[in-house]
């Protein structure tokens, strides 16, 4: 064999090791590149758990969207002498969710017949007075009265000379006495649970019920309130109880975003 083809036979036989030894490392590189590649997708989705937690909404301050001021409504009419309890509701909006922070009930003196009012004799009231209290809004319990006149409390004493008689004079036999549970229509949830709660508690000293936690209603739930006359409506009127909060635009529901 000549020289030359010696030395094209070796030539061969060296690229045919190199090509063998890329081979190597290639397969080499492929099984780190898996391993790296198999590590970095961990990386990721850990990265992606974090993100999702830090955004996660934990509150319901934390939710996003356009957040307006909203009053809700429920009225119930009473008639003079009424005893048996009533309901009725208020539909939230498709607009989103509603946010209450604030409650309170008011009462509207609709009579107009002076022979239900009485004067500070305990008598009834002349036929031909015009009542003072029609049209205005007083309320639903005499609690707040007497908790801010306790030295006046003699005139609010029984009429006739035995204390156990039941007529009463002055401000106080006009003011109705109601106890409410409020119920949300929808989810099922009592927020007085099964229980009636005197409309005393909804009254402050000297501001409204301001609720420690947001309670809320998802869009197009009702909220249901059930009246019941603790005593004899004194006056035909009108419960008015009041929800005040806010609202969240858009397709928003409060449960799933807080993971109920």
């Amino acid at each position: 064999m000549k020289y030359s083809e010696i030395e094209l036979e070796n030539l061969k036989s060296t690229a045919r090791d190199l090509e063998k030894e890329v081979e190597h490392l290639q397969k080499i590189l492929n099984k780190k590149n898996s391993k790296h590649s198999q590590n970095l997708a961990v990386l990721e989705s850990k990265i992606q758990d974090l993100e999702a937690q830090s955004k996660k909404v934990k509150t319901i301050s934390d939710i996003p969207g356009r957040k307006t001021p909203k009053w809700y409504i429920v009225d119930i009419d009473f008639d003079f002498g009424a005893t048996a309890p009533k309901f009725d509701s208020v539909q939230i909006t498709a607009e989103g969710p509603f946010i209450c922070t604030q409650i309170q009930p008011y009462f509207l003196v609709l009579d107009d017949d002076p022979l239900h009012y009485q004067d500070e004799t305990g008598a009834s009231a002349s036929p031909g007075l015009s009542p003072l209290a029609f049209g205005r809004y007083i309320p639903c319990t005499a609690t707040s009265l007497i908790g801010t006149n306790i030295v006046n409390l003699a005139q609010y004493a029984p009429t006739g000379t035995s204390p156990l008689s039941e007529t009463q004079i002055g401000p106080v036999r006009d003011f109705p006495e109601f106890s409410f549970r409020i119920e949300v229509g929808g989810s099922g949830v009592f927020w007085t649970q099964d229980k009636t709660v005197p409309a005393a508690a909804f009254y402050g000293v000297k501001e409204p019920l301001y609720l420690g936690i947001e309670g809320y209603a998802e869009r197009t739930d009702r909220l249901i309130v059930h009246a019941n006359p603790n005593c004899p409506v004194p006056l035909t009127g009108r419960v008015r109880m009041v929800f005040h909060g806010f609202q969240i635009a858009g397709d928003v529901n409060v449960s799933k975003m807080l993971g109920y």
